[in-house]
């Protein structure tokens, strides 16, 4: 019986060397050249474009100017000229990872995030939590006084972090942010999210978590403040229990417990 086209075919090419040669040469030339195309797309796109659970990246973490006095507990790292000096060093990213500080009473940071996906990432859900129990206040100690004279900024969110659960709060409503609400960031767009925390007397480490949804799957990531360190804050003291206060009233020095304590400006101020 003579066989089929097909069969034939097939018999004949079996029979010419030749036209495998060919054949694979093709093969390996295809897969070159769409290796070649997905390294070239590849080095077009940020890194980690497609990997799942990076879809949004933390550009910024700082400290907003002018947002609160900061207390510094060691008297040795606080060796400032001027009250210049003592707010840019506070204002610092670099200075705030080497030194312990604390924001006393309140203090506002500002977190920028950007997204780094073709399919939009949306962040549910972003809550302050404690790294351990709150401990007593802070009592002594460097006062950086950074705060304006007469405040009129708009805070988006405010959280008090030595409440039994801290939460982050809408200031225009009063309302849980993320109960319900959600922020979408699509590929290279960025959100800046701003947070003004405070504590009525104990001393508080925390971080920021954030949960989010990338390429359908839930992912979630950790915020710390600059040096890979928790937020860190304590309550605020009438400004003559510190061992020294800079301040805007008094631009030349600090000033000591006894300096405060008196009506008029020292002198040198």
């Amino acid at each position: 019986m003579a066989p089929r086209d097909g069969q034939g075919r097939l018999a004949s090419l079996v029979r010419r060397p030749a036209t495998w040669v060919v054949g694979v040469i093709l093969v390996a030339l295809g897969a070159t050249f769409s290796s070649g195309l997905q390294s070239l797309f590849a080095g077009l796109l940020p890194d980690g474009w497609s990997e799942p659970g990076s879809g949004i990246k933390v550009v910024d973490v700082d400290r907003k100017p002018l947002s609160g006095p900061v207390l510094i507990p060691s008297v040795a790292s606080a060796k400032f000229r001027n009250f210049s000096e003592a707010a840019a060093a506070i204002n610092d990213p670099d200075w705030e990872a080497e030194h312990e500080w604390y924001a006393a009473g309140r203090i506002t940071w500002e977190v920028t995030l950007v997204g780094r996906h073709s399919d939009p990432v949306v962040i549910t859900d972003l809550r302050p939590e404690r790294t351990g129990p709150c401990t007593k206040r802070i009592e002594d100690g460097v006062l950086v006084d950074d705060t304006p004279q007469g405040e009129g900024q708009k805070i988006e969110l405010k959280t008090a972090i030595d409440d039994a659960v801290p939460q982050l709060i809408s200031v225009a409503d009063g309302s849980a942010y993320f109960d319900g609400g959600t922020v979408t960031l699509a590929k290279g767009e960025t959100v800046v999210i701003s947070i003004a925390a405070t504590s009525a007397g104990p001393t508080c480490e925390w971080v920021l978590e954030a949960d989010y949804v990338d390429h359908g799957e839930r992912e979630s990531m950790t915020i710390k403040a600059p040096g890979d360190r928790p937020f860190a804050i304590t309550g605020h003291r009438d400004d003559r229990a510190y061992s020294l206060i800079w301040s805007l009233s008094c631009l030349g020095r600090a000033q000591t417990p006894e300096d405060a304590s008196v009506t008029d400006t020292p002198p040198g101020c």
